[in-house]
C-alpha cells in the first residue's frame, strides 16, 4: 500500500473508495482512515471532487474528450485500455470517471448462484448494454467497460481473443485473478478500466469467476488452444477449461 509520509497514497485511496483494493489493503484503509482525520477528509474530497465533476462535464463530453486525446495509430488485433491524459483536468476525470461513468445495469446471461457478466458500451452516440448473443457491431472510438456478477465466487480474471489468435489479458494484465470487490452477490461490479478493441473483425471479451486465483499466464494459454481447437473461428470458441464459470461476449469492431 502506497503511503505519503504518514498518510495514505492517493492512488490507494481512491482504490478503497471504488472498491478496487484488495481484502488486506481494504482493511489497513479502514483501520487508518478511521483514526486519521486527514485522509478521512481526503475520502470525502473525493466525493465532492465527483459530484463536481458530474455536474460540469456529461459522460458523453468526457468521452469524446478521452477518445480525440487516445486517437493515433490503431494495431490490428490488440485490446488496449484507453489511459491518455491531456490537462489537469482531464488528468482528474480520468482517474474518476473509471469508477462512475458507466451506470449500473442488470448483468445479461446470469445463472443459478447469481453469476453472470454485461458489457457498457460508450461512444459517440451515447451509452448501451452489449447484447447477449450475436457479434455486437462497434464503432470506431467506442469504448467497453466489462461487468460481473460474482455470485458465490472471490476472484475475477478477464481477457480478450480476436479472430487473429492474439489473446490480451485485461484484469488484470499478470499475475493471477484478483478478489472481487465488495458487495451482494447478485450486484453489479465493473473492472477499473475502459478498454478500447482496435483493428477490424472480431474479439470475443471472456470473463472468468472462480474460487481460487487463476494465472493469467495459464488463461492465456488456454484460450489460445480453444482459438486452435476453433479453428479460428471466435464466434465457436469453446469454454476455456479452467476451473470456474466463463461468460462471454463477441464485437465485431470496425
Amino acid at each position: 500500500m502506497s503511503l505519503r509520509g504518514e498518510h495514505i497514497g492517493e492512488l490507494a485511496l481512491r482504490r478503497h473508495r471504488s472498491g478496487e483494493a484488495v481484502a488486506g489493503e481494504r482493511a489497513a484503509i479502514a483501520a487508518h482512515t478511521s483514526a486519521c482525520s486527514d485522509c478521512r477528509a481526503r475520502l470525502v474530497a473525493f466525493d465532492d471532487e465527483q459530484r463536481r465533476f458530474e455536474q460540469a462535464i456529461s459522460f458523453d463530453r468526457f468521452a469524446a474528450g478521452v477518445e480525440r486525446a487516445a486517437r493515433g495509430p490503431r494495431r490490428r488485433g490488440r485490446s488496449v485500455p484507453v489511459v491518455a491524459l491531456v490537462a489537469p483536468m482531464l488528468a482528474v476525470a480520468a482517474a474518476i470517471a473509471l469508477t462512475v461513468s458507466f451506470r449500473p445495469r442488470a448483468p445479461e446471461n446470469r445463472i443459478k448462484g447469481g453469476a453472470g457478466m454485461t458489457v457498457r458500451i460508450a461512444g459517440a452516440t451515447g451509452q448501451r448494454d452489449a447484447r447477449g448473443s450475436g457479434a455486437e457491431p462497434l464503432a470506431r472510438g467506442d469504448r467497453l467497460r466489462v461487468g460481473y456478477a460474482a455470485g458465490d465466487h472471490r476472484y475475477v480474471l478477464a481477457l480478450s481473443v480476436d479472430d487473429l489468435g492474439a489473446v490480451t489479458p485485461l484484469y488484470p494484465e499478470s499475475g493471477s485473478s484478483l478478489p472481487v470487490a465488495d458487495g451482494a452477490p447478485s450486484a453489479t461490479r465493473y473492472l477499473p478500466d475502459s478498454v478500447e478493441l482496435t483493428g477490424a473483425g472480431l474479439e470475443r471479451v471472456v470473463v472468468v469467476l472462480s474460487d481460487e486465483p487463476i494465472e493469467v499466464e495459464a488463461a492465456r494459454r488456454a484460450a489460445r488452444a480453444a482459438f486452435d481447437r476453433a479453428d479460428g473461428d471466435v464466434t465457436h470458441l469453446s469454454p476455456l477449461g479452467l476451473a470456474g464459470e466463463e461468460f462471454s461476449r463477441i464485437f465485431a469492431k470496425p
